[in-house]
């Protein structure tokens, strides 16, 4: 049992690619926090930065919270309008339970973000299953965003053999069964866990298995049953640049660049091998680097 939880964690926090402490920081102004609404609905978000600037808006991960984006808004904000959200579920934001937590529901609240704080063609930015929000906000919304970022982002392609669908759908599906299942507390540590690849700081660690496991239960596992459906993940292709910076693992699979490049043929494509999944977290500056050459690219 053991070692198939470890096999269907890592499919999650690597091979899914394919197919309370706080940590110390300078004293900061008071963030500004709005919030939107769509469908009685009510999604938090921060707004910081100049009005006119390119817009970035930032889509935290699974079980995670916008927060997680702070060592990037917290420096983008003086040159760029920053944006980061609490998805439905999840810190902040309402967390209902009457309704599933999709891909397009989750788009659904980044739109009506960007429509309440006013902003234009935004950069998305996406962090593992923020990553998949994004594509999905690129479908349901075209024209509306000029680029997205991906910071080890979540996703899927299906076999090319059908075959070897019904197999991998399974696999997937005890993922997200064994997530809802009795064993819940202990497998969503161990997931947890899985992601910093023995690579996080301990300080890092703690925050981040503190709000990951505090997360709403019916928000975390609606969310992740809803985000392995195979009719999430048909081939489709888009004409806006793409960042994407991934922490280079033994699982993960050596094709990943070449089918992120089929959905993004505008791709700059990077990989680290000294982080965990939280890499933006972990490496700030070099992060932060990397995204504001990107950004540079579209500051027009």
């Amino acid at each position: 049992m053991i070692r198939t939880m470890k096999k269907l964690a890592w499919l999650f926090c690597a091979a899914l690619i394919v197919l309370t402490a706080t940590v110390p920081t300078a004293a900061e102004p008071e963030k500004r926090l709005r919030t939107a609404s769509f469908d009685g609905v009510e999604v938090s978000y921060l707004d910081e930065g100049a009005g006119d600037a390119l817009p970035v808006v930032f889509i935290h991960g699974w079980a995670c919270t916008g927060d997680f984006w702070r060592f990037q808004t917290s420096v983008l904000r003086d040159r760029y309008r920053v944006i980061a959200l609490d998805l439905p579920g999840f810190g902040q934001s309402d967390k209902p339970h009457d309704r599933p937590y999709t891909l397009q529901f989750f788009a659904r609240a980044v739109k009506a973000v960007i429509d309440h704080a006013g902003v234009k063609r935004p950069v998305l930015a996406g962090h593992s299953m923020g990553y998949g929000v994004a594509v999905q906000f690129l479908a349901d919304y075209p024209g509306e965003a000029r680029g997205v970022c991906n910071a080890d982002g979540a996703f899927f392609w299906l076999p090319d053999d059908p075959g070897a669908v019904p197999p991998w759908e399974a696999e997937m599906k005890g993922l997200s069964d064994g997530l809802a299942g009795p064993d819940r507390e202990n497998l969503v540590l161990w997931f947890i866990n899985a992601t910093f690849y023995g690579r996080t700081p301990e300080d890092l660690r703690k925050e981040i298995t503190g709000v990951m496991a505090s997360a709403d239960p019916y928000a975390a596992n609606s969310s992740m049953a809803e985000f392995i459906r195979r009719e999430n993940w048909v081939r489709r292709s888009f004409s806006v640049p793409s960042l994407a910076v991934y922490s280079k693992i033994p699982e993960l699979p050596a094709e990943t660049e070449q089918k992120l490049r089929e959905t993004f043929p505008d791709l700059t494509y990077v990989e680290w091998t000294d982080t965990g999944h939280f890499l933006m977290m972990e490496q700030p500056d070099r992060f932060n680097g990397l995204l504001v050459k990107f950004l540079e690219g579209m500051d027009t």
